[in-house]
């Protein structure tokens, strides 16, 4: 039982399209993002998702949940707890994190670039957005 094993933490920008994943690296201080996924049936997405949490060591999904404005839930944000209901179902542990502005720092982030790597990365750059934030705001409550 010796040593305690560090687990990355993994963020989820779910989109009815689209997930964009990104991941923490082992010390949980540097965030990438990792891929876009393309969704096919909810059930295929949450095994997809369950399968790479096992080959990265990840120990926790952050799911980034589209409040709106006034910070009340809508269908999106509905349809996102389902499939995090889904993701716990595979035995992951899962935590909900504000999203409100993700994608839109995410184009700023690509601003200048081809339509075509805006598409591709918007995704993956908002869940690494997601991360950051969801990071910066324990490091700050743990200080």
């Amino acid at each position: 039982m010796g040593k305690m094993e560090k687990k990355r933490i993994m963020a989820l920008d779910v989109g009815d399209k689209r997930i964009g994943i990104a991941l923490t690296d082992l010390t949980l201080t540097i965030v990438n993002p990792l891929q876009t996924y393309k969704r096919r049936t909810s059930k295929e997405d949450a095994g997809y998702i369950a399968h790479l949490c096992s080959q990265w060591d990840v120990g926790l999904v952050v799911v980034g949940l589209p409040l709106r404005l006034s910070g009340q839930e809508g269908s999106q944000a509905r349809k996102v707890k389902k499939f995090a209901d889904l993701l716990r179902k595979h035995g992951l542990k899962v935590e909900f994190w504000d999203e409100r502005f993700s994608t839109d720092q995410a184009m700023e982030f690509l601003r200048g670039r081809s339509p075509e790597e805006k598409k591709s990365k918007k995704d993956s750059i908002a869940a690494a957005i997601i991360l950051e934030e969801y990071l910066r705001e324990k490091i700050e409550k743990n200080n």
